[in-house]
């Protein structure tokens, strides 16, 4: 039975290729930015927040390489017995 709990892994499975493309050129484009914030003066306060935002979107990439990969194969794909059945995941995830 696979269980998914986002709307990004619903669309991974319907369409993972396209939908990692699309998510990843846009955390590639947030790190630009943050990179370009950090190579500006910042008070303390703004770097450290940038860092933390950093951090984030290294973490999205990292998960988002992880769930493209498992939605590219077999693993992630509905089988019959999933389809209508034992999806628990919420509605408003």
């Amino acid at each position: 039975m696979t269980i998914r709990l986002t709307r990004l892994e619903d669309a991974l499975a319907d369409s993972p290729g396209p939908v990692s493309r699309n998510v990843g050129t846009a955390l590639v484009a947030a790190r630009a930015t943050l990179e370009g914030s950090l190579r500006m003066p910042l008070t303390p306060a703004q770097h450290a927040q940038t860092q933390s935002l950093m951090q984030a979107v290294r973490s999205a990439e990292a998960i988002l390489e992880s769930l493209a990969r498992r939605y590219s194969t077999s693993y992630g794909k509905l089988t019959a017995v999933d389809s209508g059945h034992g999806d628990r995941r919420s509605h408003n995830a």
